[in-house]
């Protein structure tokens, strides 16, 4: 039986899949904006919930390999096609679960299905992984279908009701692929890494967005600074206690270990992380308009939840890799909370420096800038 290829880097058809998704979030954003209350947030993180199983269903796809004896890849085409409909979702998220969603809907299912059939192309030499995916494939299309009903159920709360069932069953999946799934390791550590570095770029974009609706001022200039610098932090506290730690760990693990450290780490914990961009950006968006009055709305009430959310997250991941938490780190933590009781009494602006000073306490002084290894240096160098 042909033994699959291990997938060690990211392919390009994989990177001109993700621009897609650059919109997808930026509707998400926009929809969270329109709406300003607590109803327009749970909205938006269910859209957001669904669309990150779709990226990674499609990941996982990608991190398969393809057979020794594959003479072509076909994965392109699908991934080409995958990415029409996710722009049909991304059209219609503001409609999506309290209105006609039905092109919503169908191009979920469509997603699902296509994302199954190419599973069962990449492992159709192999009658063991075969079966793994097809449990896993019942269990994954119970939400995509889920999902289709609620287009044709006028109530919201049922339809929120029957989508919580539905996220409940995709969360099983990847508890019924057990260890037996093939994981490419050093190909799923940079895939998520640039996921989180596409969220990342949409806070910017929320950044000059909120800006532009504004009148040019020093405070204004000030704080877009203030924000750019904020979401340079970040990525620093993701280079330093995620990417590093789950190189690490996806190379020393195996079996049942590795199986479960992917499955918490990555398709859970970078949810989170990415939820927790999400609420930084839209509260950014928001604050940008008035940076003088204090914080009076959910979304603005973001600017520190979601820095909380984003740092906590990188702890727990860094526990998951069995790595230790830098006590500043907690101090940060701390700081945050009482940010986030405090945010309501605070200017915008204010707030946002508090917030950016409160994630910088968290970053090691020893990790600033990039260590370079022996191969990294030129041949003259060594």
């Amino acid at each position: 039986m042909p033994a699959l290829r291990p997938q060690t880097k990211v392919e390009y058809f994989e990177l001109f899949f993700d621009l897609v998704f650059v919109f997808t979030l930026l509707q998400i954003s926009r929809t969270i904006t329109s709406d300003g209350t607590v109803v327009g947030i749970v909205h938006g993180t269910v859209d957001l919930i669904l669309l990150w199983w779709v990226w990674v269903a499609f990941t996982a796809l990608a991190n398969m390999g393809l057979h020794s004896s594959e003479r072509r890849d076909i994965r392109p085409i699908i991934f080409a096609v995958a990415m029409g409909l996710v722009l049909l979702m991304a059209l219609t998220i503001p409609e999506a679960f309290w209105s006609d969603s039905k092109l919503f809907a169908y191009s979920y299912l469509g997603l699902a299905l296509l994302a199954m059939g190419g599973g069962m192309w990449v492992l159709r030499r192999n009658h063991d992984l075969t079966r793994a995916l097809k449990r896993m494939g019942i269990l994954a299309l119970v939400l995509p279908v889920l999902v289709v009903v609620t287009s044709y159920v006028p109530d919201p709360t049922i339809s929120i009701a029957l989508i919580a069932i539905g996220i409940c069953s995709a969360i099983a999946v990847p508890f019924a692929a057990g260890s037996v799934m093939p994981i490419s390791t050093e190909h799923l550590a940079e895939r998520y890494s640039l996921f989180i570095l596409i969220t990342l770029g949409e806070s910017i974009i929320s950044i000059g967005d909120g800006a532009v609706k504004a009148e040019l001022s020093p405070l204004l200039i000030a704080c877009v600074l203030v924000a750019l610098a904020l979401v340079v932090i970040l990525w620093r506290h993701y280079y330093v206690s995620v990417l590093q730690p789950g190189e690490s760990a996806l190379h020393r693990l195996r079996g049942r270990d590795l199986a479960s450290f992917v499955r918490y780490g990555y398709t859970f914990a970078h949810l989170f992380m990415v939820w927790g961009v999400l609420l930084i950006a839209v509260a950014i968006k928001a604050s940008m308009v008035d940076l003088t009055t204090s914080l009076n709305d959910w979304l603005e009430a973001g600017l520190a939840s979601g820095a909380l959310v984003f740092l906590a997250t990188t702890a727990v991941f860094t526990r998951l890799a069995r790595g230790a938490v830098r006590p500043m780190l907690v101090v940060s933590l701390v700081a945050l909370v009482v940010l986030v009781a405090l945010g309501p009494q605070l200017p915008t602006a204010a707030l946002l420096v508090a917030v950016t000073l409160a994630a910088a306490i968290g970053i090691d002084i020893r990790s600033i800038g990039l260590r370079q290894t022996n191969r990294d240096l030129p041949a003259s160098a060594e």
